[in-house]
């Protein structure tokens, strides 16, 4: 057995990006906040999505690599804005 350290650094920061959504949102209910750990090329990916419960509709809010919400939340910049 190498080593039993387990790398939640995608948890901790997903939840830190719904949190900052719902509160932008009000806690408005039609809506639904949530993230997707993707892979891509080799790069682990969080994509912050909205879901319009009414409509139906996936609003992606932000993506980035883990790395650069890490790098965010390290240096207390904004985890994503929306314009």
């Amino acid at each position: 057995m190498k080593d039993n350290i387990i790398d939640a650094r995608v948890q901790f920061l997903s939840k830190a990006l719904i949190d900052r959504l719902e509160v932008m949102i009000q806690r408005q209910c039609n809506y639904h906040c949530y993230c997707l750990h993707l892979e891509e090329d080799g790069e682990d990916f969080i994509e912050l999505r909205i879901k319009d419960i009414e409509n139906n509709v996936h609003t992606v809010i932000d993506k980035a690599p883990v790395l650069v919400y890490s790098n965010r939340y390290e240096n207390g910049k904004p985890l994503f804005e929306i314009a």
